[in-house]
């Protein structure tokens, strides 16, 4: 019995999602086609992976010469005073420290390369934004999702439930 039940709630939102689907239009697109052929885009994509294999390229040499300092201090450690020894340890315990820095000062959450892809691709994307709120209002359109990533990236706003949960929330003390 709880099983019917069941199907039956089911199937009346299954039917009210259908008249309701009645009343929206959605649309979506492909934000990596946007991406690819938008040329402001792609400029801005170029300066990006540029800055990008700038710090790279000096994180590689930083890497590097770590590395030689820990091979030169393997080949001499046997033969070396143990003041060379312990001078040498802090100088490579150093390197490693400033290139962990390094990493994260570029390349990390709020690093150089997280600032940069701002710096240029904010606007960008802000225009497609604007673009893509213009085109829903206008065509009437009550979502508009992207089909590269599965999100919303365009709603209207009269769907939004948010204040009627947040009461729903309240009464339910």
């Amino acid at each position: 019995m709880k099983n019917w039940k069941k199907i039956l709630v089911l199937m009346t939102l299954a039917v009210a999602v259908v008249f309701a689907a009645g009343e929206l239009k959605i649309g979506f697109i492909y934000s990596e086609q946007i991406m690819v052929e938008y040329q402001e885009a792609v400029d801005a994509m170029k300066k990006l992976e540029a800055e990008a294999e700038e710090l790279q390229n000096v994180y590689k040499e930083m890497q590097s010469d770590y590395q030689k300092m820990i091979e030169d201090f393997e080949k001499r450690k046997m033969v070396s005073s143990d003041a060379w020894k312990t001078q040498k340890q802090r100088e490579i315990m150093d390197k490693e420290r400033q290139l962990q820095e390094y990493q994260m000062e570029k390349f990390g959450q709020q690093g150089e390369i997280y600032r940069k892809e701002q710096e240029y691709l904010g606007p960008v994307l802000d225009k497609i934004n604007e673009i893509l709120k213009r085109v829903g209002e206008e065509k009437g359109y009550s979502y508009i999702i992207d089909a590269s990533k599965g999100t919303i990236v365009y709603a209207d706003e009269s769907h939004d439930l948010t204040e009627f949960v947040l009461e729903e929330l309240k009464k339910s003390k």
